[in-house]
């Protein structure tokens, strides 16, 4: 199991908190997936001491990032919260539903709500580094605040920061892009059923959109017995 060591944290607004790792030996993983985090010392307080967290970093990168929200409170989350730097982590395991087309030349649409928009980073920079031609747009919803704002303005992409109430009509505008874009949707399981149904009703097809519920939003920890 790859082992991961903290640098550092970063509050990006309410409960949202980001986290830098610097790994220790090589971590393979395709970019827009998630990693099962496994901390040791946590096996006789949880039934499920590994919790899947979307990667925030491309593969390749010096430093591994997550992106939590921490507004569940739970013991796991306040766990990950009281983390100090050199603290060590493991990654159990590697998973996710999000893949790149084979055709770099075929555009691309990413549909993040809240902080669902983390794996988007990891696939964008990726795509910056591997794949700098294949156009992109990002349409990101949230109520208040867009995470990686100012990261996401710099790059090369067509970037959409709507509320919610917005998100159909862009939804709608984006679904015109020709020739035909692969769409992935991420964030809770109401907003991409949602986002999905939308894109549905603006005539993409099923096998052009991928759906993945985002990994780092919320989680209920059973204590164990």
């Amino acid at each position: 199991m790859p082992r991961l060591h903290l640098i550092g944290s970063a509050h990006e607004y309410g409960d949202v908190h980001t986290y830098r790792f610097r790994p220790e030996g090589r971590l393979d993983f395709r970019p827009g997936e998630y990693g099962h985090l496994f901390f040791p010392q946590l096996l006789r307080r949880f039934t499920k001491p590994v919790r899947e967290i979307s990667f925030a970093s491309a593969p390749g990168d010096d430093e591994v990032w997550f992106t939590l929200d921490h507004s569940s409170n739970s013991p796991f989350q306040q766990h990950f919260r009281a983390l100090a730097p050199g603290a060590p982590m493991q990654v159990f395991g590697i998973g996710g539903h999000l893949r790149l087309p084979d055709d770099a030349a075929r555009p691309l649409v990413l549909v993040g709500g809240g902080i669902g928009v983390t794996p988007f980073r990891s696939i964008l920079r990726h795509l910056r580094a591997h794949q700098p031609s294949t156009p992109v747009a990002l349409v990101h919803a949230a109520r208040e605040h867009h995470l990686y704002a100012a990261e996401f303005a710099q790059m090369p992409i067509a970037y959409h920061r709507v509320g919610r109430a917005e998100l159909a009509a862009k939804l709608a505008e984006v679904a015109l892009i020709e020739p035909p874009a692969a769409y992935l949707v991420a964030g809770s399981d109401s907003f991409v059923a949602a986002a999905a149904e939308q894109l549905r009703i603006a005539a993409v097809p099923d096998d052009a959109i991928q759906t993945d519920t985002f990994k780092g939003l919320h989680d209920l920890d059973t204590v164990a017995a």
